[in-house]
Protein backbone atom coordinates (compact mmCIF):
# COMPACT_ATOMS: atom_id res chain seq x y z
CA UNK A 1 0.00 0.00 0.00
CA UNK A 2 1.31 3.50 -1.22
CA UNK A 3 0.07 7.18 -0.47
CA UNK A 4 0.02 9.62 -2.83
CA UNK A 5 -1.64 13.13 -1.76
CA UNK A 6 -2.39 13.22 1.98
CA UNK A 7 -4.70 11.20 3.70
CA UNK A 8 -4.89 9.41 0.34
CA UNK A 9 -3.56 6.09 -0.35
CA UNK A 10 -3.11 3.44 -3.28
CA UNK A 11 -3.73 -0.45 -3.14
CA UNK A 12 -3.16 -3.40 -6.27
CA UNK A 13 -4.92 -6.16 -6.07
CA UNK A 14 -3.52 -9.01 -8.29
CA UNK A 15 -5.35 -11.48 -10.70
CA UNK A 16 -4.57 -14.28 -12.39
CA UNK A 17 -6.14 -16.87 -14.63
CA UNK A 18 -8.35 -14.03 -16.44
CA UNK A 19 -7.52 -11.54 -18.88
CA UNK A 20 -7.78 -7.20 -18.78
CA UNK A 21 -11.45 -7.37 -20.47
CA UNK A 22 -12.76 -10.04 -18.41
CA UNK A 23 -11.55 -7.74 -15.12
CA UNK A 24 -13.05 -4.22 -16.77
CA UNK A 25 -16.46 -6.00 -17.56
CA UNK A 26 -16.45 -7.49 -13.86
CA UNK A 27 -15.48 -3.91 -12.71
CA UNK A 28 -17.66 -1.57 -15.16
CA UNK A 29 -19.65 0.10 -12.76
CA UNK A 30 -16.12 1.24 -10.54
CA UNK A 31 -14.03 2.33 -13.16
CA UNK A 32 -12.84 5.70 -13.28
CA UNK A 33 -13.84 6.25 -9.68
CA UNK A 34 -10.93 5.17 -7.81
CA UNK A 35 -10.18 1.88 -10.00
CA UNK A 36 -8.04 1.18 -13.13
CA UNK A 37 -7.22 -1.98 -14.44
CA UNK A 38 -3.64 -2.49 -15.91
CA UNK A 39 -2.66 -5.58 -17.98
CA UNK A 40 0.43 -7.45 -16.77
CA UNK A 41 2.40 -10.55 -18.72
CA UNK A 42 -0.07 -13.21 -17.62
CA UNK A 43 -2.01 -11.21 -15.02
CA UNK A 44 -4.11 -8.18 -14.27
CA UNK A 45 -3.55 -5.55 -11.56
CA UNK A 46 -6.62 -3.58 -10.22
CA UNK A 47 -5.32 -0.55 -8.87
CA UNK A 48 -7.47 1.06 -6.14
CA UNK A 49 -7.05 4.78 -5.11
CA UNK A 50 -8.77 7.18 -2.44
CA UNK A 51 -8.76 8.09 1.73
CA UNK A 52 -9.80 5.96 4.41
CA UNK A 53 -12.23 4.63 5.57
CA UNK A 54 -13.83 4.93 1.13
CA UNK A 55 -10.79 2.61 0.49
CA UNK A 56 -11.32 -0.32 2.50
CA UNK A 57 -15.00 -0.13 1.69
CA UNK A 58 -14.12 0.06 -2.07
CA UNK A 59 -11.50 -2.48 -1.52
CA UNK A 60 -14.05 -5.44 -0.30
CA UNK A 61 -16.67 -4.51 -2.69
CA UNK A 62 -13.81 -4.96 -5.97
CA UNK A 63 -12.47 -8.27 -4.28
CA UNK A 64 -16.09 -9.29 -3.86
CA UNK A 65 -16.38 -9.11 -7.80
CA UNK A 66 -13.14 -10.81 -8.57
CA UNK A 67 -13.05 -13.81 -6.35
CA UNK A 68 -10.97 -16.89 -6.71
CA UNK A 69 -9.75 -14.62 -9.74
CA UNK A 70 -7.43 -12.49 -6.71
CA UNK A 71 -4.49 -14.17 -5.34
CA UNK A 72 -2.42 -11.39 -3.17
CA UNK A 73 -1.57 -7.69 -3.18
CA UNK A 74 0.69 -5.04 -3.67
CA UNK A 75 4.33 -6.70 -3.86
CA UNK A 76 2.69 -10.43 -3.14
CA UNK A 77 3.61 -13.02 -6.22
CA UNK A 78 1.96 -15.89 -7.65
CA UNK A 79 4.60 -18.24 -6.50
CA UNK A 80 4.42 -16.80 -2.63
CA UNK A 81 0.30 -17.42 -2.82
CA UNK A 82 0.84 -20.72 -3.68
CA UNK A 83 3.48 -21.83 -1.21
CA UNK A 84 1.12 -20.56 1.25
CA UNK A 85 -1.20 -22.54 0.41
CA UNK A 86 1.06 -25.48 0.18
CA UNK A 87 2.93 -24.88 3.49
CA UNK A 88 -0.66 -24.41 4.90
CA UNK A 89 -2.75 -27.31 3.38
CA UNK A 90 1.21 -29.83 4.62
CA UNK A 91 1.44 -30.65 0.88
CA UNK A 92 4.44 -31.15 -1.08
CA UNK A 93 5.16 -30.36 -4.98
CA UNK A 94 7.63 -31.37 -7.65
CA UNK A 95 7.85 -30.27 -11.11
CA UNK A 96 8.42 -31.30 -14.35
CA UNK A 97 9.42 -28.76 -17.34
CA UNK A 98 9.87 -29.06 -20.90
CA UNK A 99 9.76 -25.65 -22.46
CA UNK A 100 10.32 -23.57 -19.75
CA UNK A 101 13.54 -25.04 -19.09
CA UNK A 102 13.79 -24.40 -15.38
CA UNK A 103 11.89 -21.26 -15.03
CA UNK A 104 8.89 -22.70 -12.68
CA UNK A 105 11.13 -24.37 -10.34
CA UNK A 106 13.19 -21.08 -10.77
CA UNK A 107 9.86 -19.04 -9.44
CA UNK A 108 8.83 -21.79 -6.63
CA UNK A 109 12.72 -21.72 -5.01
CA UNK A 110 12.99 -18.06 -5.27
CA UNK A 111 10.28 -18.04 -1.85
CA UNK A 112 11.95 -17.68 1.27
CA UNK A 113 11.35 -21.49 3.16
CA UNK A 114 10.08 -23.29 -0.09
CA UNK A 115 12.10 -26.55 0.66
CA UNK A 116 9.17 -27.19 3.19
CA UNK A 117 6.97 -27.99 0.50
CA UNK A 118 9.41 -28.23 -2.82
CA UNK A 119 10.33 -31.97 -3.32
CA UNK A 120 12.02 -31.51 -6.71
CA UNK A 121 11.92 -30.31 -10.03
CA UNK A 122 13.55 -31.93 -13.40
CA UNK A 123 13.93 -30.47 -17.14
CA UNK A 124 13.01 -32.60 -19.76
CA UNK A 125 13.57 -30.53 -22.56
CA UNK A 126 14.29 -34.09 -25.36
CA UNK A 127 11.65 -36.65 -25.97
CA UNK A 128 14.50 -39.00 -24.32
CA UNK A 129 14.43 -37.26 -21.66
CA UNK A 130 11.25 -37.65 -21.05
CA UNK A 131 11.00 -41.21 -21.63
CA UNK A 132 14.12 -42.17 -19.52
CA UNK A 133 13.53 -39.78 -16.27
CA UNK A 134 9.60 -39.80 -15.62
CA UNK A 135 8.72 -43.28 -17.69
CA UNK A 136 6.45 -41.28 -20.76
CA UNK A 137 5.76 -44.09 -22.93
CA UNK A 138 7.32 -43.52 -26.55
CA UNK A 139 4.26 -44.87 -28.09
CA UNK A 140 2.29 -41.57 -26.27
CA UNK A 141 4.99 -39.42 -27.25
CA UNK A 142 4.70 -40.85 -31.38
CA UNK A 143 0.53 -41.22 -31.27
CA UNK A 144 0.17 -37.28 -29.63
CA UNK A 145 3.39 -35.37 -29.99
CA UNK A 146 5.34 -34.18 -27.33
CA UNK A 147 3.22 -31.08 -26.78
CA UNK A 148 -0.08 -32.49 -25.83
CA UNK A 149 -1.99 -33.13 -23.12
CA UNK A 150 -1.72 -37.03 -22.73
CA UNK A 151 2.04 -36.58 -22.79
CA UNK A 152 1.76 -33.14 -20.31
CA UNK A 153 -0.70 -36.06 -17.85
CA UNK A 154 2.05 -38.49 -18.21
CA UNK A 155 4.65 -35.86 -17.37
CA UNK A 156 3.44 -34.84 -14.24
CA UNK A 157 2.05 -38.64 -12.94
CA UNK A 158 5.73 -39.51 -13.34
CA UNK A 159 7.53 -36.70 -11.22
CA UNK A 160 4.99 -37.54 -8.45
CA UNK A 161 5.54 -41.35 -8.69
CA UNK A 162 9.15 -40.57 -8.91
CA UNK A 163 9.53 -38.22 -5.89
CA UNK A 164 6.89 -39.34 -3.80
CA UNK A 165 5.27 -35.43 -3.71
CA UNK A 166 1.52 -35.38 -3.20
CA UNK A 167 1.41 -32.79 -6.00
CA UNK A 168 3.25 -32.18 -9.60
CA UNK A 169 3.09 -30.46 -12.02
CA UNK A 170 4.20 -30.34 -15.55
CA UNK A 171 4.77 -28.12 -18.65
CA UNK A 172 5.28 -29.26 -22.36
CA UNK A 173 4.78 -26.45 -25.24
CA UNK A 174 6.28 -24.44 -28.55
CA UNK A 175 8.24 -21.36 -26.97
CA UNK A 176 9.23 -20.70 -30.69
CA UNK A 177 10.34 -18.66 -32.57
CA UNK A 178 10.10 -21.86 -34.91
CA UNK A 179 8.65 -25.21 -34.54
CA UNK A 180 5.12 -24.45 -34.84
CA UNK A 181 2.53 -26.13 -37.17
CA UNK A 182 -0.69 -25.22 -38.43
CA UNK A 183 -2.29 -27.42 -35.25
CA UNK A 184 -0.11 -26.54 -32.87
CA UNK A 185 1.29 -22.84 -33.28
CA UNK A 186 3.96 -21.42 -31.57
CA UNK A 187 2.51 -20.23 -28.08
CA UNK A 188 0.66 -24.05 -27.45
CA UNK A 189 1.52 -25.07 -24.11
CA UNK A 190 -0.15 -28.04 -21.99
CA UNK A 191 -0.12 -28.03 -18.71
CA UNK A 192 -0.05 -30.69 -16.17
CA UNK A 193 -1.50 -31.49 -12.93
CA UNK A 194 -1.35 -35.28 -10.96
CA UNK A 195 -3.13 -36.12 -7.26
CA UNK A 196 -3.52 -38.70 -5.71
CA UNK A 197 -6.65 -39.10 -7.74
CA UNK A 198 -6.27 -38.38 -10.73
CA UNK A 199 -3.62 -35.92 -13.48
CA UNK A 200 -5.46 -33.64 -15.76
CA UNK A 201 -4.24 -31.35 -18.32
CA UNK A 202 -5.44 -27.96 -20.10
CA UNK A 203 -3.61 -26.21 -23.34
CA UNK A 204 -3.21 -22.99 -23.54
CA UNK A 205 -2.26 -20.69 -26.37
CA UNK A 206 -0.11 -17.45 -25.66
CA UNK A 207 1.17 -15.08 -27.94
CA UNK A 208 4.42 -12.95 -27.50
CA UNK A 209 8.08 -13.87 -28.10
CA UNK A 210 10.01 -17.34 -26.64
CA UNK A 211 10.30 -15.08 -23.35
CA UNK A 212 7.46 -13.63 -22.71
CA UNK A 213 5.62 -17.50 -23.34
CA UNK A 214 8.04 -18.89 -21.26
CA UNK A 215 6.77 -16.44 -18.61
CA UNK A 216 3.09 -16.96 -19.22
CA UNK A 217 3.50 -20.77 -19.16
CA UNK A 218 5.16 -20.73 -15.63
CA UNK A 219 2.43 -18.33 -14.44
CA UNK A 220 -0.64 -20.55 -15.68
CA UNK A 221 1.09 -23.55 -13.90
CA UNK A 222 0.77 -21.29 -10.57
CA UNK A 223 -2.61 -20.26 -11.31
CA UNK A 224 -3.99 -24.05 -11.79
CA UNK A 225 -2.43 -25.33 -8.81
CA UNK A 226 -3.65 -22.36 -6.72
CA UNK A 227 -7.00 -23.06 -8.22
CA UNK A 228 -7.13 -26.90 -7.17
CA UNK A 229 -5.69 -25.94 -3.71
CA UNK A 230 -8.26 -23.34 -2.60
CA UNK A 231 -10.94 -25.86 -3.69
CA UNK A 232 -9.87 -28.57 -1.65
Amino acid sequence: MSGDRKGARRRTLRCAGIDLAQVEARLAPWLGVGVRCVPGEGEVLVSLSGEEPALGELERAVLGLLGEDFYGQDEETLEGAVGRLLRDRRLTLSVAESCTGGLLSHRITNVPGSSVYFERGVIVYSNRAKEELLGVPGRLIAAHGAVSGPVAEAMARGIRELSGSQLALSITGIAGPDGGTPAKPVGTVFIGLAAAESARSRRFLFSGNRESIKWQSSQQALDLLRRYLLAL
